[in-house]
């Protein structure tokens, strides 16, 4: 499972349940294990927390933000009040919506004000980590963890547990970010900027003549949909501008079609004599030809291992793609044959109407135009406030968690900010293959013997070592696997281990159980151990080596000050 996940063989969701299947036939564990995690109360409350997240964005809405980020702000300003934001926000939001919602208005101060987003997109990323070890509910890994210290007939983890620790690396870790991420992160150009600069590499613009012999076909019958490649990305009739052009599209004289792909092969189409010509003067970066946007594919997306072919993109999304960005380098080749993998960054050309372009679990649009939105008023953000406080509460033990959670869902729903639509919207089933899986290979470790003999095998290296020895080599154990798969993955598997090592030291499990939670959280060296890492990878234009470059003197802050706090705390 972990090769597979590491090496992105299969969905993580088909990765998981593959293991669980393989455990359930040699009699590991028994199906009713595994639906005990469908009944886990941790894992419900994950999926009303994202449904809650979702109505607090929409309900504050942007101007929000931009009261936040004024232009007069200078770059450690803007960076700083950024992160206290984001870090308090997923300290009680899940940190993925955070980030997917918060990369425009980042990159459009970034670019707006003349600088490169790539000094502001890692310390985002960053500080909602950061923020989510703040309480229970900050990150989905600590409620998997909850949730498999309850399923083992344990006390649940308090907010005390993770409001002190959680504090002090979040400070300490926005501090450190503040100072140096001028000075450690590069200075990349746009890639929307690049992208017009050498607009022709990717656009050939070509006019149909009047006597053209594929007047009144459609493109399909004129020969025009699968071509080597090239694909027709958008025509423009006169002032009108057709975008994501469908096969039946007829063909009308003097229309100018537009080509992506290698400019080369235009001259084969235009050699087939089929009257089309490259017109004298080129009108591709006109106002009125097409509306570009931005998008990064996320993790766990269904494009994943898909060609641009085969997914019909130009239809189910109403827009075309001109290139793809891969960890900072635009991918060459075929486009219609390319395969998309998760962290690419697409750059489309769309109707002017961007909201067909909706974002999904499947594809963040990350720039658009028209969201600038200044209006905020206590009355508007009523709901929010509301279900925050109550969220709040708690957080901090006064009444239930879920209970508390499935309030602020229905101030939502009561105040019309969210519907059943979106409700249903929020049920991500690979999501919850994942959470469940996770559960019941976390069973299967403990239950085989595997947890037992591998904390043997340590305890006779270290042997006659004191708890600090073995709450670092947990977190070590546990940092190394969350750099190479998910979070989820990482906790469930080192669980056991955890439990293990603390019933032979012989007392409390919470300070074993605090180190891999902090650990598994703790990916800030690569893109690919954390979802919100690799979302900002594209639209930063970051290459793998920019978070080693950041992120390892972070990490050995980290990790210095969780080991040192849990055992002065706790021993």
């Amino acid at each position: 499972m972990i090769i597979t996940l590491y090496k992105n063989l299969l969905k993580p969701s088909f990765a998981f349940a593959i293991a669980v299947f393989v455990f359930i036939i040699f009699q590991i564990i028994t199906i009713d294990d595994l639906l005990i995690g469908l009944a886990n109360k941790q894992i419900i409350l994950i999926f009303l927390l994202m449904i809650l997240t979702s109505g607090i964005q929409q309900n504050l809405g942007k101007g929000f933000f931009y009261s936040l980020f004024k232009k007069s702000l200078t770059p450690f300003q803007f960076r700083l009040r950024m992160m206290l934001m984001v870090s308090g926000l997923s300290s009680m939001l899940n940190n993925t919506p955070v980030v997917a919602f918060m990369i425009p208005y980042v990159k459009n101060w970034a670019e707006g004000n003349g600088y490169s987003a790539s000094k502001f997109l890692i310390p985002l990323s960053f500080a909602t980590i950061l923020g989510g070890m703040i309480t229970i509910v900050g990150t989905s890994t600590n409620l998997v963890l909850n949730g498999l210290i309850v399923q083992s007939g344990l006390d649940s983890l308090q907010y005390y547990d993770f409001l002190y620790l959680g504090l002090i690396v979040t400070v300490i870790g926005i501090i450190y970010l503040a100072i140096f991420s001028e000075k450690l992160l590069p200075n990349t150009t746009a890639n929307k900027e690049a992208f017009l600069e050498q607009l022709n590499e990717y656009l050939v613009e070509t006019r149909v003549k009047t006597n053209s012999p594929i007047i009144g076909k459609t493109i399909e019958e004129a020969g025009l949909r699968h071509l080597n490649d090239l694909f027709l990305v958008e025509i423009k009739r006169g002032e009108r501008n057709i975008a994501a052009v469908s096969s039946d599209r007829l063909i009308h004289a003097d229309d100018l079609l537009f080509f992506a792909g290698n400019t080369q092969s235009i001259l084969d189409l235009i050699n087939d004599d089929n009257g089309l010509e490259i017109p004298d003067s080129s009108h591709l970066l006109s106002n009125g030809f097409s509306a570009m946007t931005e998008a990064v594919i996320p993790s766990g997306s269904s494009l994943v291992g898909n060609s641009i072919k085969e997914l019909g993109f130009r239809d189910r999304y109403k827009a075309s793609i001109i290139s793809v960005y891969r960890k900072g380098e635009k991918v060459k080749g075929n486009l219609g044959e390319t395969i998309l993998k998760e962290g690419d960054l697409l750059l489309l050309l769309c109707s002017n109407d961007f909201s067909k372009l909706n974002s999904s679990r499947d594809l963040i649009a990350i720039s658009k135009s028209g969201e600038v939105n200044t209006e905020l008023s206590f009355k508007n953000s009523l709901p929010s406030i509301l279900s925050i406080v109550i969220l709040l509460i708690g957080i901090f033990g006064l009444i239930d968690l879920f209970l508390a959670a499935f309030l602020g869902i229905i101030i939502m729903t009561l105040f019309k900010v969210i519907n059943l639509n979106q409700l249903k919207s929020s049920i991500d089933l690979d999501l919850l293959i994942i959470l469940v899986s996770a559960l019941a290979v976390g069973l299967a470790i403990q239950k085989s013997g595997t947890a037992s003999l591998l904390v043997g095998e340590i305890s006779s290296i270290f042997n006659g070592l004191s708890e600090i020895w073995g709450i670092g080599i947990l977190f070590l154990m546990t940092l190394g696997l969350t750099s190479l798969i998910t979070n989820a993955a990482a906790v469930s598997i080192m669980f056991p281990v955890s439990y293990e090592m603390g019933l032979g030291y012989g007392g409390d499990l919470t300070p074993f159980f605090m180190s891999i939670a902090f650990a598994a959280s703790a990916d800030f060296m690569t893109p690919i151990g954390y979802q919100t890492n690799l979302m900002v990878m594209g639209p930063g234009n970051y290459k793998f080596s920019d978070y080693t470059k950041i992120g390892l003197p972070l990490t050995f802050i980290y990790s210095s000050i969780v080991i040192t706090f849990i055992y002065l705390f706790y021993f």
